[in-house]
């Protein structure tokens, strides 16, 4: 989940101070590290595999955000069941990547660490990361029945590299559609199937009970670029291919950007000034009958603190053909330092961390999703995060959000395409040829 996509999560994270610093209690003290006995059963049902009394492990990540507290008593129960201490290094996300290289190219310390995608492959390739790939087969490592296959296969893909896994998922969110279900009955209009469908209701709708047809962000913050990304998915096209050149389709980019603006021609006036808070704000307070944006964002929907239309909602994948939809994989890494001496136990908070049922007590608060298959079908969850059966089928058609170092200006440029097409300064195949030869110059080819 990258930070300079979701405004809200790292507006705070960065707001806070970056001296966050937990010692989990329990178990026994001495600073040594230990063997322990890391195939033994969970202390209580649903409990983290293995014993680690006297081991210190160290968790770097970012600088406080909606999940602090949760990773807080996540830490505290994991050291309580297994005997060990987990100490978190928090700094800003703006140093974070520095300070993890730095520290893995020394001597080390570091057991645990959230690694962005930008980064993944790069740490990765100078051996960074340690491979999981035998914890996960391991029975024995794991509670029963859990596994690789446990996890979403195309969220899971994205912590291998070279052939091997070294991070599970963690704060997964994708791009969907949200529509009110009360106005659409009102309407006479039947739930959007296509984005073709969310065109023509768009049209229909606006203005009518003081009303936008559709919100969404049109600002050059991010977002522009990951709802494009899910409307390149959606036709079975994406930036760029394994080698990173680029295999962007104009015609289909046309297409997506045609779409773009047909909407923003239906969306709050300030499109242009949009990011995923101002369109989930203006869809709460009854300003809009649609609303395509970030899992995150649509959570302010169903909040009865911030939306006047909670429980008035419906979810849909984004798609161009009925019963094809997709989207783009927005997510983070769990990884495992090649230094470590305690590989066993990062690797049980690892996967204690990252179930479904540890996953849960952070998505509700948070708005985010799990990568594990159970996550999307516990009824607890769905009923706080009913976007989440939509959710899962967009992530069975998924690119991943793009994590090449390179990739921002490209980005940039793909975002004043669309701006300037809904203006009006370009066509959409203008507006496509543009962001062909913005991705193919960022890419080198």
């Amino acid at each position: 989940m990258s930070p300079r996509r979701h405004s809200s999560r790292h507006r705070l994270a960065l707001a806070l101070l970056a001296g966050l610093t937990l010692t989990a209690c329990g178990g026994g003290g001495g600073g040594g590290a230990t063997t322990g006995q890391p195939d033994a059963a969970p202390a209580t049902p649903g409990g983290p595999m293995g014993r680690f009394a006297g081991e210190e492990l160290v968790l770097s990540r970012w600088a406080g955000d909606p999940w602090t507290s949760g990773q807080k008593q996540a830490a505290a129960e994991w050291a309580k069941a297994t005997g060990g201490t987990l100490d978190i290094d928090a700094v800003p996300y703006e140093n974070l990547h520095d300070k993890q290289a730095l520290t893995l190219t020394g001597a080390g310390g570091y057991d645990l660490l959230y690694v962005h995608p930008s980064w993944f492959g790069e740490f990765a390739k100078a051996g960074h990361l340690a491979p999981i790939d035998g914890y996960l087969a391991d029975a024995k490592r794991n509670p029963s029945g859990f596994s690789a296959d446990s996890y979403l296969p195309n969220v899971l893909a994205q912590g291998k590299y070279d052939g091997k896994q070294y991070c599970l998922p963690d704060f997964v969110s994708t791009t969907l559609l949200a529509y009110r279900k009360d106005v659409f009955d009102k309407a006479g209009l039947p739930a959007p199937q296509t984005l073709d469908d969310v065109a023509a209701a768009a049209a229909k709708l606006n203005g009518q009970d003081g009303m936008a047809g559709i919100a969404l962000p049109g600002k050059r913050a991010g977002a522009v670029a990951d709802i494009m990304g899910s409307l390149l998915t959606a036709q079975d096209n994406w930036w760029y291919g394994p080698d990173q050149k680029t295999t962007l389709d104009k015609a289909k980019a046309a297409k997506a950007i045609d779409f773009y603006v047909k909407a923003a021609k239906a969306a709050p006036s300030g499109v242009l000034n949009f990011h995923t808070d101002e369109a989930a704000t203006a869809a709460a307070q009854g300003k809009a009958a649609m609303i395509i944006s970030t899992t995150p964002s649509l959570h302010a929907l169903e909040d009865p603190a911030k939306s006047a239309t909670a429980g008035k909602w419906g979810y849909a994948p984004l798609a161009f053909t009925a019963g094809r939809p997709a989207g783009e994989l927005i997510y983070w890494n769990w990884c495992v330092a090649a230094k470590s001496e305690h590989k066993d136990a990062a690797y049980s908070f690892l996967q204690w961390y990252t179930s479904g049922a540890q996953q849960a007590k952070v998505a509700i608060a948070a708005a985010t999703a799990g990568g594990t298959k159970d996550f999307y079908t516990n009824q607890d969850v769905q009923a706080k995060l009913p976007f989440l059966t939509a959710m899962n089928q967009a992530l069975t058609t998924s690119n991943p959000q793009p994590s090449l170092p390179t990739w921002p200006k490209a980005q940039d440029q793909i975002e004043l395409a669309v701006q300037e097409a809904i203006q009006g300064k370009l066509t959409p195949d203008q507006a496509a040829d543009a962001m062909f030869q913005a991705v193919q110059t960022t890419l080198g080819g």
